[in-house]
């Protein structure tokens, strides 16, 4: 609930060099996921999006997660 009530990282990414942006069409919730990747690490990651309070709070999670880890570490996440 503290990820859903205070996210981390939700809102536009100053300098973001690549950005993605998917839905559920299920149940309608969406993600807009952007990142400054600077020297094969993420730099910064935000995001912005509708939906029910699991899938703000894991994207807001997922931001916070990723976050100074390289391009090759993204790579092997599952």
């Amino acid at each position: 609930l503290d990820h859903f009530e205070s996210p981390y990282h939700k809102g536009e990414c100053p300098g973001a060099t690549c950005q993605h942006h998917d839905r559920n069409p299920i149940c309608g919730d969406q993600i807009r996921l952007q990142l400054r990747v600077s020297d094969d690490k993420v730099a910064a990651a935000y995001f912005d999006g509708k939906g029910c309070a699991i899938s703000q709070a894991a994207a807001s999670i997922l931001c916070e997660h990723i976050e100074g880890k390289s391009l090759a570490e993204l790579k092997t996440m599952t």
